[in-house]
Protein backbone atom coordinates (compact mmCIF):
# COMPACT_ATOMS: atom_id res chain seq x y z
CA UNK A 1 0.00 0.00 0.00
CA UNK A 2 1.30 3.56 -1.19
CA UNK A 3 -0.42 5.75 1.82
CA UNK A 4 -0.10 9.00 -0.47
CA UNK A 5 -2.31 7.23 -3.20
CA UNK A 6 -5.29 7.81 -0.41
CA UNK A 7 -4.16 11.39 0.49
CA UNK A 8 -4.14 14.96 -1.06
CA UNK A 9 -1.65 17.78 -0.30
CA UNK A 10 -3.12 19.91 2.17
CA UNK A 11 -0.57 22.66 1.93
CA UNK A 12 -3.00 25.69 0.40
CA UNK A 13 -5.84 25.27 2.30
CA UNK A 14 -6.87 27.86 4.40
CA UNK A 15 -6.86 26.37 7.85
CA UNK A 16 -8.27 28.49 10.49
CA UNK A 17 -11.07 29.10 7.90
CA UNK A 18 -11.84 25.09 7.55
CA UNK A 19 -11.86 24.90 11.50
CA UNK A 20 -14.39 27.41 12.25
CA UNK A 21 -17.11 25.13 10.77
CA UNK A 22 -15.49 22.65 13.14
CA UNK A 23 -15.06 24.75 16.49
CA UNK A 24 -17.74 23.20 18.47
CA UNK A 25 -16.43 20.09 17.73
CA UNK A 26 -12.62 21.22 18.94
CA UNK A 27 -11.57 22.04 22.23
CA UNK A 28 -11.01 25.21 23.00
CA UNK A 29 -7.24 25.43 23.90
CA UNK A 30 -6.36 22.66 21.47
CA UNK A 31 -3.78 23.64 18.26
CA UNK A 32 -4.70 21.58 15.25
CA UNK A 33 -1.14 21.40 13.02
CA UNK A 34 -2.39 19.89 9.88
CA UNK A 35 -0.61 16.58 9.22
CA UNK A 36 -2.26 14.61 6.60
CA UNK A 37 -5.77 14.83 5.02
CA UNK A 38 -7.73 11.69 3.28
CA UNK A 39 -9.12 11.88 -0.19
CA UNK A 40 -12.25 11.93 1.65
CA UNK A 41 -11.11 15.11 3.40
CA UNK A 42 -10.62 13.82 6.75
CA UNK A 43 -7.86 15.45 8.53
CA UNK A 44 -4.85 14.10 10.31
CA UNK A 45 -3.63 16.30 13.10
CA UNK A 46 -0.87 16.33 15.71
CA UNK A 47 -1.92 18.01 18.90
CA UNK A 48 0.56 20.06 21.03
CA UNK A 49 0.89 16.62 23.42
CA UNK A 50 2.11 14.81 20.18
CA UNK A 51 -1.02 12.78 19.87
CA UNK A 52 -2.46 11.87 16.70
CA UNK A 53 -5.93 12.80 16.23
CA UNK A 54 -8.51 12.01 13.14
CA UNK A 55 -11.10 14.69 12.60
CA UNK A 56 -13.59 12.28 10.53
CA UNK A 57 -15.27 15.44 8.74
CA UNK A 58 -18.36 12.63 7.24
CA UNK A 59 -18.75 11.22 10.48
CA UNK A 60 -18.59 14.38 12.86
CA UNK A 61 -16.47 12.70 15.12
CA UNK A 62 -12.66 13.81 17.09
CA UNK A 63 -10.68 10.02 17.52
CA UNK A 64 -7.26 9.77 19.58
CA UNK A 65 -5.42 7.29 17.08
CA UNK A 66 -2.25 7.07 17.90
CA UNK A 67 0.17 8.23 21.19
CA UNK A 68 2.98 9.75 18.09
CA UNK A 69 3.45 10.17 14.69
CA UNK A 70 5.44 6.73 14.88
CA UNK A 71 2.62 4.85 15.91
CA UNK A 72 0.14 6.19 13.40
CA UNK A 73 3.07 4.91 11.24
CA UNK A 74 2.85 1.43 12.81
CA UNK A 75 -0.76 0.94 13.40
CA UNK A 76 -0.95 1.17 9.27
CA UNK A 77 -0.18 -1.77 8.97
CA UNK A 78 -2.73 -3.43 11.80
CA UNK A 79 -5.54 -5.10 9.12
CA UNK A 80 -8.37 -2.33 8.70
CA UNK A 81 -6.77 0.82 10.00
CA UNK A 82 -5.89 2.11 7.06
CA UNK A 83 -8.92 0.97 5.49
CA UNK A 84 -11.30 2.74 7.78
CA UNK A 85 -9.12 6.19 8.07
CA UNK A 86 -8.19 6.53 4.45
CA UNK A 87 -11.81 4.88 2.65
CA UNK A 88 -9.51 2.68 0.51
CA UNK A 89 -12.08 0.34 -1.38
CA UNK A 90 -14.18 3.64 -1.87
CA UNK A 91 -11.41 5.29 -3.00
CA UNK A 92 -10.51 2.69 -5.33
CA UNK A 93 -14.22 2.63 -6.25
CA UNK A 94 -14.21 6.26 -7.59
CA UNK A 95 -10.96 6.31 -9.49
CA UNK A 96 -12.26 2.94 -11.36
CA UNK A 97 -15.35 5.12 -11.76
CA UNK A 98 -13.16 7.67 -13.57
CA UNK A 99 -13.90 10.10 -10.76
CA UNK A 100 -10.09 11.89 -10.30
CA UNK A 101 -9.70 14.82 -7.60
CA UNK A 102 -8.26 18.29 -9.07
CA UNK A 103 -6.42 20.47 -6.68
CA UNK A 104 -8.84 21.48 -3.66
CA UNK A 105 -11.13 18.49 -4.18
CA UNK A 106 -11.93 15.48 -2.35
CA UNK A 107 -14.78 12.60 -2.23
CA UNK A 108 -17.30 13.67 -0.54
CA UNK A 109 -20.70 11.84 0.36
CA UNK A 110 -23.76 13.22 -1.43
CA UNK A 111 -26.32 11.94 2.10
CA UNK A 112 -24.25 11.62 4.86
CA UNK A 113 -23.84 8.52 6.30
CA UNK A 114 -25.00 9.22 9.56
CA UNK A 115 -28.49 10.41 7.67
CA UNK A 116 -28.99 7.07 6.01
CA UNK A 117 -25.89 7.66 2.88
CA UNK A 118 -24.44 4.45 1.61
CA UNK A 119 -20.50 3.66 1.50
CA UNK A 120 -20.78 3.29 -1.70
CA UNK A 121 -19.21 5.33 -5.29
CA UNK A 122 -22.89 6.42 -6.41
CA UNK A 123 -23.68 7.99 -3.44
CA UNK A 124 -20.23 10.05 -3.40
CA UNK A 125 -18.89 12.85 -5.83
CA UNK A 126 -15.96 15.06 -5.97
CA UNK A 127 -16.44 17.92 -4.01
CA UNK A 128 -14.17 21.26 -3.41
CA UNK A 129 -12.87 20.35 0.10
CA UNK A 130 -13.39 23.80 1.60
CA UNK A 131 -17.14 23.30 0.67
CA UNK A 132 -17.29 20.02 2.39
CA UNK A 133 -15.64 21.07 5.29
CA UNK A 134 -18.29 23.62 5.83
CA UNK A 135 -21.24 21.27 5.01
CA UNK A 136 -20.22 18.47 7.04
CA UNK A 137 -19.70 20.79 10.12
CA UNK A 138 -22.94 23.11 9.35
CA UNK A 139 -24.84 19.72 9.62
CA UNK A 140 -22.85 17.70 12.56
CA UNK A 141 -22.94 20.35 14.63
CA UNK A 142 -27.03 20.24 14.55
CA UNK A 143 -27.04 16.59 15.09
CA UNK A 144 -24.07 17.28 18.19
CA UNK A 145 -25.11 15.53 21.58
CA UNK A 146 -28.69 13.75 20.26
CA UNK A 147 -29.14 10.26 20.82
CA UNK A 148 -29.21 7.79 17.85
CA UNK A 149 -32.79 7.38 16.05
CA UNK A 150 -33.40 11.15 16.95
CA UNK A 151 -36.09 12.88 14.29
CA UNK A 152 -34.88 16.28 13.30
CA UNK A 153 -35.22 18.59 10.57
CA UNK A 154 -31.63 19.91 9.65
CA UNK A 155 -31.07 22.84 8.20
CA UNK A 156 -28.92 22.09 5.26
CA UNK A 157 -27.55 25.17 3.17
CA UNK A 158 -27.47 25.02 -0.42
CA UNK A 159 -23.67 23.68 -1.74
Amino acid sequence: MDADDYLIDHSGFDWKKLLSSWEWLLEDEMEVAPWLVSRFGDLFFVDERGIVNWLNISDGELTEVASSEAEFVELLDDEGNADDWFLMGLVDEMSEAGKELGSGQCYGFRTLPVLGGEFKHENMDVLLLADYWAFCGHIHAQLDGLPDETVVDIDVPER
